[in-house]
């Protein structure tokens, strides 16, 4: 038996009969007002109102019964996947980037929608029905805002060089950083600007799928209204907290999804408990540690996928807003983060068999939907097919936090014997939860038992694959959840009881899984080492951001960090020369450079290292011996080739760069 929103009910937001003529002016003046949005507000410097207007527009369109939080997430996924799209566009045309050619662009569909298919709709909205927020969404609303106080709040009251010190070791996140800046100033994917990117990047990067960049990058142009982009440090700052905001969304994704998955047959207060318990895995067990390492991008996509579990399991209520809301996700996914197509592929089909009914009759239009997503998922993959197209690449090994199989084997466990129950098969909604986790799971040990049959042991891309499938998992939990809790959440107490009882249930759910929250391997929790900076680089930070300072712009050398431990911490073995090349934006030329500086390293191997190296080098070191013997041996005929630098620390133990160093040992201290 489907519950009520898998049908389609006759829309109550439209009536019969043609609209009179007093309103027949709401459209063209709805389609005018979006038309001439963008170059107005972008005269005053308020192109995020038209982003806004263009969200709120989007998510007006849907006739389906929807509440505005329904509409507001299907519309940001929506514009999502038409960004990713859009981007393909923008790489091409004279005007890249700009939030007046964007806004253009995404108004004029929303226009001829207006005009011609929801005319009516435009006519004689019913606002009140399409903008109320019940009870159970403004709790997920709140659960929402604590998450995201936690992860923004670090990041919002501190400089630039806080916010690097709080992300310093996630490798990946320098070079999504380095893609962000890259697609931000050359206006557009990379790929098309490959000469350009050439010396900000390493190479082989300019073909990586780039969709949450650009997303982050168009976000960024609409904020600063199409100014001139900021020097990098500026930038810095302002993608680690885009990068949050990254994580705070997953987060509301799969929030949302585990809500929709549950259905009206859930309670109103019953919401509180489950998203507690949701939003409290994720933070303290399985998403903190995606940002702590970098994977911003596939946090990007991973959003974007969650969104898609929860249309295949409990579609909306007309079969052509589901087919383009499939699509465009789809999309979405592909620019962001391919890998997950190998899950989201199998879990297409799973709505495709269980929601047959809603579908055949429309079968040409999802057979136009099918090719065109076909067609424009395949761009991102065949941009960088060289690895795409590699089965070598699956068995490569990577940096990659485990997933907790303490927590996650019972979770799949509890979620499949939820909708193995009799009622539960009878329900579409959760027999597509059921496949979900089912096609999702056949993907992740098909995987493993390749990369075993290869190389002897699992690696970096099963454990990837085991994020989609906790995701699944979760929304399968909340499909499997309403016999558990919905009835007890909103029928037997009074409002005063049911709040006490929510409240009460949330706690025990929360303290539970604080306490089940550490790593298989033991140590902390992934939130508190985020909360406590345990992962955090002040002193590194610290010094590459005052070696940035005084380096020119641009650099015509490379500069290389040759600096023992300070602080505790040892800048020159982490990340410090990946950053120093990324904020330079010479990436393309100093990554080598960053891999061989790890080591401590002779001053004849320094000046070696100069002699081979394409571009001339600058090196920092803290030793005024070593540096007065590497200025020695490489003479006056080497110093165009190689500069070298002195690192000292003053009273209050701030790096101090002398640049260049000329002196003796003796003339140093």
């Amino acid at each position: 038996m489907p519950d009520a929103d898998t049908a389609a009910p006759a829309d109550p937001d439209l009536r019969p009969g043609r609209p009179s003529g007093g309103r027949r002016w709401w459209a063209p003046a709805l389609a005018v007002v979006l038309l001439g949005a963008p170059p107005l507000f972008h005269a005053v410097g308020a192109d995020l109102v038209t982003l806004a207007l263009l969200w709120g527009a989007t998510a007006l369109q849907f006739r389906s019964r929807l509440t505005v939080l329904d509409r507001l997430v299907l519309a940001a996924g929506l514009l999502t996947g038409w960004c990713c799209l859009l981007g393909v566009l923008a790489s091409y045309w004279p005007w890249g980037l700009r939030p007046v050619a964007l806004g253009e662009a995404t108004a004029l569909p929303l226009a001829l929608l207006l005009l011609t298919v929801n005319r009516q709709l435009a006519v004689r909205p019913d606002l009140r029905r399409r903008l109320r927020l019940p009870l159970g969404d403004c709790l997920l609303l709140l659960v929402l805002a604590a998450a995201g106080w936690f992860y923004l709040r670090p990041l919002l009251t501190v400089g630039v060089t806080g916010r690097l010190a709080a992300l310093y070791h996630g490798e990946d996140l320098a070079r999504h950083f380095a893609l962000y800046d890259s697609v931000l100033r050359f206006g557009g994917y990379l790929t098309v600007h490959r000469a350009q990117a050439a010396v900000t990047l390493q190479d082989g990067f300019q073909s990586y799928p780039q969709g949450s960049h650009l997303t982050l990058a168009v976000l960024t142009e609409f904020a600063d209204s199409g100014a001139v982009p900021p020097d990098s440090l500026t930038a810095l700052g302002t993608f680690t907290v885009l990068a949050a905001g990254v994580l705070t969304a997953f987060v509301g994704a799969v929030l949302w999804a585990v809500r929709r998955a549950a259905g009206p047959a859930l309670g109103e207060w019953a919401v509180l408990p489950l998203c507690v318990a949701v939003g409290g895995y994720l933070v303290l067990v399985e998403a903190t540690p995606l940002l702590l390492v970098g994977f911003e991008s596939e946090l990007f996509g991973l959003a974007l996928f969650v969104l898609l579990v929860a249309l295949v399991c409990r579609p909306v209520g007309r079969a052509g807003e589901q087919l383009l809301l499939l699509g465009s996700l789809t999309v979405g996914i592909a620019f962001s983060y391919y890998l997950l197509l190998a899950a989201a592929g199998p879990l297409l089909l799973v709505w495709a068999l269980v929601h047959r009914r809603r579908w055949r009759r429309l079968w040409p239009a999802a057979a136009v939907t099918v090719v065109l997503t076909g067609a424009a998922a395949a761009l991102p993959v065949l941009a960088n097919w060289k690895q795409a197209g590699s089965a070598a690449v699956l068995v490569q090994p990577g940096g990659v936090l485990p997933v907790s199989r303490h927590l996650l084997l019972p979770l799949i466990a509890l979620a499949v014997l939820g909708l193995l129950t009799g009622a539960a098969r009878r329900n579409a909604v959760r027999r597509a939860a059921l496949g979900g986790v089912a096609v999702v799971g056949a993907v992740a040990v098909a995987l493993m038992r390749y990369q075993v049959a290869a190389a002897g042991r699992t690696s970096y891309y099963y454990e990837k694959l085991l994020h989609p499938l906790f995701v699944v998992t979760l929304v399968a939990l909340g499909a499997a959840a309403v016999p558990l809790c919905g009835a007890l959440g909103r029928r037997r107490l009074r409002w005063p009881g049911r709040a006490a009882w929510a409240v009460a249930v949330s706690a025990a759910l929360f303290l539970s899984l604080a306490l089940n929250a550490k790593p298989d391997h033991g140590g902390p929790t992934s939130a508190d080492v985020y909360r406590h900076g345990k992962r955090a680089a002040p002193a590194s930070a610290t010094l590459v951001t005052a070696v940035y300072a005084t380096r020119p712009v641009p650099d015509p050398r490379i500069g290389v960090l040759l600096v023992d431990p300070h602080g505790g911490e040892d800048p020159r073995f982490a990340e410090g020369n990946l950053w120093l090349g990324v904020l330079a934006r010479d990436n393309g030329l100093s990554w080598r450079a960053w891999i061989w500086g790890r080591w401590r390293r002779s001053a004849q191997e320094i000046v070696d290292f100069a002699d081979a190296s394409p571009v001339p080098l600058r090196v920092y070191l803290d030793d005024p011996a070593l540096a007065a013997q590497t200025v020695g041996l490489a003479g006056p005929g080497r110093l165009g080739r190689l500069d070298v630098a002195l690192i000292r620390y003053d009273a209050q133990d701030r790096p101090v760069v002398v640049d260049p160093f000329e002196g003796t040992p003796s003339q140093q201290e």
